[in-house]
């Protein structure tokens, strides 16, 4: 059974202040859950090239999130390598399209940055060095210390990681899109004011913060979300 959210107040209005918009859930198929699969593959890649542009825009001049910049493309190196790196709930990116060519060296390499220096601290890219201090006068040990020395991916290489983001997700866009189309026209052929009257809304779960866990497995065909939420705290003027 489709479900149906009357976006009411919320979604777009006419001059009536009625609803002009209904969303409805598209009733399960084996399109369905590849139309779910592929568009969560665009997700990863939006928030993948989005880590990388915030990047890229922090680089010098005293902007704020310079200092976050390593960990915006590590962030972005997780993302992107999520589409493709083994899952137990959908099949590699790579299964439905094919990297070009011309940057499968930059793919294989945002790969094995993730293996062993994101994901696994492995790599000499990131070496902790044990360091004494010593007074200069006296040369009297003052401390022992670590020093850890880290490189992100060189600015070239962000560039070409950016481009493979690009790429990647053009190419996924034309294999969803293919899949939308085949929707579409199964979901104008069906019964809507009977989905309408009879879906309900998309089921949304209420929990709280202390009950939140990452211990679960999304279905390749949702039915809910659980939502958790905060307590946040008043404070007067």
């Amino acid at each position: 059974m489709a479900a149906v959210v009357d976006l009411g107040d919320d979604g777009p209005v006419n001059s009536a202040e009625e609803s002009i918009l209904k969303i409805v859930t598209v009733p399960d198929s084996a399109d369905a859950r590849l139309f779910v699969e592929l568009s969560s593959y665009g997700a990863d890649l939006a928030e993948a090239r989005h880590a990388l542009d915030l990047a890229i825009k922090s680089r010098g001049e005293g902007s704020q999130l310079e200092d976050a910049g390593a960990y915006l493309i590590a962030f972005a190196v997780v993302a992107y390598c999520r589409t493709y790196f083994p899952s137990n709930v959908r099949k590699p990116l790579i299964d439905h399209i094919a990297i070009p060519d011309e940057l499968l060296d930059i793919h294989q390499l945002v790969g094995a940055f993730r293996n062993t220096t994101i994901a696994h601290s492995q790599s000499n890219v990131a070496t902790t060095f044990p360091v004494g201090v010593l007074d200069a006068s006296t040369l009297r040990v003052r401390d022992v210390s670590a020093m850890t020395a880290s490189q992100t991916l060189p600015p070239p290489l962000v560039e070409l990681f950016r481009e493979l983001v690009e790429t990647v997700d053009d190419r996924l866009f034309e294999v969803t899109e293919a899949v939308r189309q085949r929707l579409a026209e199964q979901l104008s052929r069906a019964d809507l004011a009977r989905m309408v009257d009879e879906g309900g809304q998309l089921k949304i779960v209420d929990a709280t913060d202390e009950d939140f866990t990452p211990r679960t497995r999304r279905r390749p065909y949702p039915a809910s979300h659980t939502w958790y939420w905060s307590a946040t705290s008043q404070t007067g003027d």
